[in-house]
């Protein structure tokens, strides 16, 4: 296992970034993209303990903290969901262009994100999978973008989340030709049902699997609920990785 803990400039920043090359080296890789006020490790490590077993399974994996985030270069309270999703295209364009087959999972944000970078035109329709945990569709936005508000000790700016509903996650869902893997949890406290259940039905309209985590919230969940993901999202990557 070949691990490169480093930074790399994109967009005149430091971005703090974890790559994991396989012993089994098969040219795939799985970029992890975090959650709002998260970092490279998932919540309660769950980024961390799914490479363990991707790595088993011949894949490489990137971990990073997007701007402003986690060890990167920046201030949480300028954070803005354009340049995570400049990040995340600028990594899935470079692992493309290294000869890589690449997978693009997202948890919450970091899944609105992913669903986003499947519509940049560097890397549209070369991206044959994605896994999206708990993504917020963000279908309507009604407040003050240069309002500063507070959640759980970081400040931040609404145009982040300005940003994210202008993306249009529906649009992108719907144009989106690879597999898709979406995972909610039964009593998710910041995604309304009305717009989790929207996200299943069109999902399975596109006949790809979704799961439901019983008695879960948005995140973190149960180790063992964990586990039982992670056992899904192995089969459901053989499918687009032969």
């Amino acid at each position: 296992m070949n691990v490169n803990v480093s930074f790399e400039n994109i967009n005149n920043k430091k971005v703090f970034q974890i790559f994991t090359k396989s012993d089994v080296s098969q040219k795939k890789i799985v970029i992890m993209s975090h959650g709002f006020r998260g970092s490279s490790i998932g919540p309660a490590r769950t980024f961390v303990n799914f490479e363990k077993l991707l790595l088993e399974k011949g894949y490489s994996v990137l971990r990073f903290d997007q701007p402003n985030c986690g060890n990167s270069e920046g201030d949480f309270i300028e954070s803005s969901f354009k340049e995570w999703v400049d990040t995340t295209t600028y990594f899935a364009k470079k692992y493309i262009e290294k000869g890589y087959k690449v997978a693009l999972l997202g948890q919450s944000m970091g899944a609105t994100t992913t669903m986003a970078v499947t519509a940049r035109s560097e890397v549209k329709g070369k991206i044959p999978c994605i896994i999206l945990w708990v993504p917020d569709p963000e279908s309507t936005f009604d407040k003050d973008p240069n309002k500063v508000d507070e959640e759980e000790g970081q400040k931040y700016k609404e145009l982040f989340w300005k940003e994210a509903f202008e993306t249009n996650f529906f649009k992108n869902l719907k144009e989106y030709t690879g597999g898709i893997h979406l995972v909610y949890g039964e009593n998710d406290k910041y995604v309304s049902k009305e717009l989790r259940d929207e996200a299943v039905k069109r999902v399975k309209a596109k006949n790809q699997p979704t799961m439901i985590l019983k008695g879960q919230d948005h995140s973190p969940w149960k180790y063992d609920i964990c586990i039982d993901v992670f056992k899904e999202e192995l089969k459901f990557l053989g499918k687009y990785f032969v």
